[in-house]
C-alpha cells in the first residue's frame, strides 16, 4: 500500500463538536501522553469508534519542517487525529524538533505537552508547512 500524504482539513462540521467534546473530557482526565503516542493512539481510536466513525490508525513520517519524526496517529472521515503532540504550539514544534536529534529528553519534551489543552492538538487541521505521510499499520489493512 503506497503512503497517502494528508491535507489539513477541519473535521465535518456534523461530528466534530461531539468528538472535540470526547476527546477534551478524556484529555482532562489523563492528559494524552507525546511520549506514548501508542497509548494516545489507541485512546483516541477507541473514542472515535465509540462516536461511530471509521477510525485509522496509521504510521509513518511527521515532518516538522526541517526535521522528520517516525509517528503513529489516527484517522477519522480521512482526516488527521493526533491528540498526542499539540503541533499548533510553536515551542513544542521546536522543542520536538530538538528531540528529534537528541537535544532534549522524552521528559521535557512531555511536560511541554502536558500543559497544551486539547484545542492545541491536531483534530484534522495541522499547522502549516508541518505534513503527515504515512500507511495503516499492519492490523488496518
Amino acid at each position: 500500500m503506497a503512503p497517502t500524504a494528508f491535507q489539513s482539513r477541519p473535521l465535518p462540521r456534523i461530528v466534530s463538536q461531539h468528538l472535540r467534546r470526547r476527546l477534551k473530557r478524556a484529555h482532562t482526565e489523563e492528559p494524552f501522553s507525546a511520549c506514548d503516542p501508542r497509548l494516545s493512539v489507541r485512546r483516541a481510536a477507541a473514542i472515535v469508534e465509540a462516536a461511530g466513525l471509521e477510525v485509522r490508525v496509521y504510521r509513518g513520517a511527521l515532518d516538522l519542517a526541517g526535521s522528520e519524526i517516525d509517528h503513529i496517529w489516527v484517522t477519522a472521515e480521512d482526516r488527521v487525529i493526533d491528540v498526542a503532540f499539540p503541533l499548533f504550539v510553536p515551542s513544542f514544534v521546536d522543542l520536538l524538533r530538538r528531540y528529534v536529534t537528541g537535544e532534549v529528553e522524552a521528559a521535557d519534551l512531555d511536560a511541554a505537552a502536558t500543559g497544551a489543552g486539547l484545542d492545541r492538538r491536531v483534530l484534522g487541521e495541522f499547522p502549516a508547512p508541518l505534513r503527515y505521510r504515512g500507511a495503516p499499520v499492519w492490523s488496518d489493512r
